[in-house]
């Protein structure tokens, strides 16, 4: 199917079954049964809201089996059959989860998954290349590295797998699922004697999968995909000549699918953890909107830019937001981070800083070259 065509389809279509956890469950059961479900995360009901707790969020857990699931699972959009799969698949791609609960009249019907959507997307030939879709460069685990090492940059750049190299060579993956999975105590692995927790002092080849799934930068994404089937994984190392060029990951594929929110310069905007208030959260959009516009005068090539909000709680249970914006251009990426009370406000400061950016576009000396009368040189 085109991707056109697939984002238009409604949610129905691509239901499947979805699984819950209790609040108050501790996150060793929940790990337990997100692995015999062979998924990703897990669902958790309220009265009017929906909550997730996946993997990735498992690796900041100090103690499973004390930590209740509440302690960390956070909350998603509800969408009903008839969301477009385009929308879900915007909503996916922004909360950064490869799954959404789907409602009729406060009853879970269902969910839509993020392999649903891609693999009715592969039913047909797709003409992208993999080095238009897969994350270029991705950051890598070297053998000499620990496992604590990679569960920081998880939770820090919030993704899932680290290539891991040897003497330039990919030697392995670490994923968030292998590292959740060994962290359940041995006693609850059925080893007699041993309540032993997990270690991350050690090396992230002990943490890594048996196999791992990698192709070549010639192949296609058809072929990418079908190699992710047989491997049971949900990603691909990208290599040339054994050296690793970039990764595809479901989420890459998703992108493919997603129902863009544009900005004035019909550029990507993204935005992450909006507040619940529907006034305040257009408010945000609206500020953020205009820091991209400004950034678009600095970077006009610019191809997306995301705006991530976490909020917590002080000593006077007060709220402190915490903003990073990131922008990529097909030469950099690059990120800018505001902290403050009150979100307008952070907005505030990251708007100053995107002017500034921009006036650095008016500043900067023109580059005179061979072809320029006013510089017979040819000096630049």
């Amino acid at each position: 199917m085109k991707p056109q065509e697939l984002k238009a389809l409604n949610v129905q279509e691509l239901l499947e079954s979805a699984k819950t956890a209790d609040a108050l469950e501790p996150i060793s059961k929940v790990i337990g049964r997100i692995r015999e479900n062979n998924s990703y995360g897990v669902f958790v009901e309220e009265k009017e809201r929906t909550a997730i707790v996946t993997l990735r969020d498992v690796l900041n857990v100090k103690n499973i089996t004390s930590t209740k699931v509440s302690s960390i699972m956070h909350y998603l959009p509800r969408i009903n059959r008839s969301t477009s799969v385009g929308e879900a698949a915007r909503i996916m791609f922004e909360y950064r989860v490869r799954s959404l609960p789907v409602y009729e009249n406060s009853k879970l019907e269902g969910q839509i998954s993020s392999g649903a959507v891609i693999g009715r997307l592969m039913e047909s030939p797709l003409s992208e290349k993999v080095s238009s879709v897969m994350t270029a460069n991705p950051i890598c685990m070297q053998v000499s590295d620990d496992a604590a090492k990679a569960r920081q940059i998880m939770l820090k750049e919030r993704i899932d797998q680290l290539p891991i190299q040897k003497d330039s060579k990919l030697a392995g993956v670490i994923t968030s699922s292998a590292m959740a999975y060994n962290m359940i105590p041995e006693v609850d692995r059925n080893v007699a004697g041993d309540k032993r927790g997990p270690r991350f002092d050690i090396s992230v080849l002990e943490y890594a999968e048996d196999t791992f799934t990698s192709n070549d930068i010639k192949d296609t994404l058809n072929e990418i995909f079908k190699n992710m089937q047989r491997s049971n994984t949900q990603y691909s190392v990208i290599t040339n000549f054994d050296e690793i060029q970039g990764i595809v990951t479901y989420r890459d594929l998703l992108r493919l699918v997603v129902e863009q929110r544009a900005t004035a310069n019909n550029v990507p905007m993204y935005m992450i953890g909006l507040p619940e208030d529907p006034f305040e959260a257009e408010a945000t959009k609206e500020k953020f909107s205009r820091v991209v516009t400004l950034l678009h005068k600095e970077y006009p090539d610019m191809e997306e830019a995301r705006a991530i909000i976490k909020a917590g709680k002080t000593k006077a249970s007060k709220n402190r937001y915490e903003v990073t914006v990131f922008v990529k251009t097909p030469r950099r990426q690059f990120s800018y981070q505001g902290t403050g009370y009150e979100l307008p406000e952070v907005f505030d400061g990251i708007s100053g800083w995107s002017k500034k950016q921009a006036a650095r576009t008016q500043k900067k000396p023109k580059r005179r070259t061979r072809a320029d009368p006013g510089n017979p040189e040819g000096m630049v």
